[in-house]
């Protein structure tokens, strides 16, 4: 092969593997995007946030949970899929509406939060703009470890926890059940934690023999032993109202106090609904 051959196999070459470098980082940006920001991040799919209030022994308000709605055609207005497709630029577009209807008192506000969305490089600006934004209510973000990935990166998601509670946000666990995989999922996170919320739903039994691996007794001591405050959700009625004060959990949240409402549409959230 002469000289000026070579030369023009090595220019072939080093073209082809240009176009392949470049064909590469297209198809990974796009992927990257497909996987992370699809789905809500259309805004042509109408999300708002709902408030549901939290109570406390005498039924006076503690705390708001905002929780996500996604409207249908039929108007009304249901949990949306793939949660942890919604950029965390979204949610703070979203939420910006929703604070406007807050009270001004020092109460909680919780925020639920998917795995991508803890994780993200924005999550730290997201609780400084969230604490500024609600003062002098203080922020509590909510974590479901039982829709998290197969594998996720402890580390990084301690990390990223730590550092947004050293601006004053606590951390919650949400929706612990009676499998013992709910445990597992989160023992090692428990140094990390400032609330446990359970649902009734999770522990009712409509067949006497069904054998439960936890109890409601169980996240109530296990909160104690790590000085964690228990919530308990989804209490409909007096005998679960009647529950929690056995237990004496203090915060408690369901329909028996407020179903979930459309801030737009209340001009107060203070009033008992």
């Amino acid at each position: 092969m002469s000289l000026a051959q070579l030369e023009t196999v090595l220019l072939w070459a080093t073209l082809v593997i240009a176009i392949v470098f470049i064909v590469t980082i297209i198809v990974y940006y796009w992927y990257s995007r497909k996987n992370s920001n699809n789905y809500l991040e259309n805004d042509a799919i109408e999300l708002r946030y709902f408030i549901q209030k939290q109570v406390d022994y005498h039924e006076q308000i503690t705390g708001y949970e905002c929780l996500l709605r996604q409207h249908n055609a039929d108007r009304s207005w249901s949990l949306p899929k793939a949660l942890d497709s919604l950029p965390l630029q979204r949610v703070i577009f979203l939420l910006d509406d929703t604070f406007k209807s807050l009270p001004t008192e020092p109460i909680t506000l919780s925020i639920n939060l998917e795995y991508d969305q803890i994780i993200s490089p924005d999550f730290r600006y997201f609780v400084r703009w969230a604490i500024s934004r609600i003062e002098p209510m203080q922020l509590a973000i909510e974590y479901t470890p039982k829709y998290q990935p197969k594998h996720i990166n402890k580390p990084l998601l301690r990390r990223r926890i730590r550092e947004a509670k050293q601006y004053g946000m606590s951390f919650s666990i949400d929706n612990v059940g009676s499998d013992l995989a709910d445990l597992k999922q989160i023992e090692w996170l428990l140094s990390d934690v400032d609330s446990l919320k359970c649902s009734m739903r999770s522990f009712r039994k409509d067949d006497p023999a069904v054998w439960l691996d936890l109890n409601l007794q169980f996240w109530n001591k296990l909160s104690q032993d790590h000085h964690i405050e228990l919530i308990l959700m989804g209490i409909e009625n007096d005998a679960d109202a009647k529950l929690a004060e056995q237990l004496n959990i203090r915060v408690r949240q369901g329909y028996r106090f407020g179903r979930p409402v459309d801030p737009e549409q209340h001009a107060t959230l203070n009033s008992k609904d």
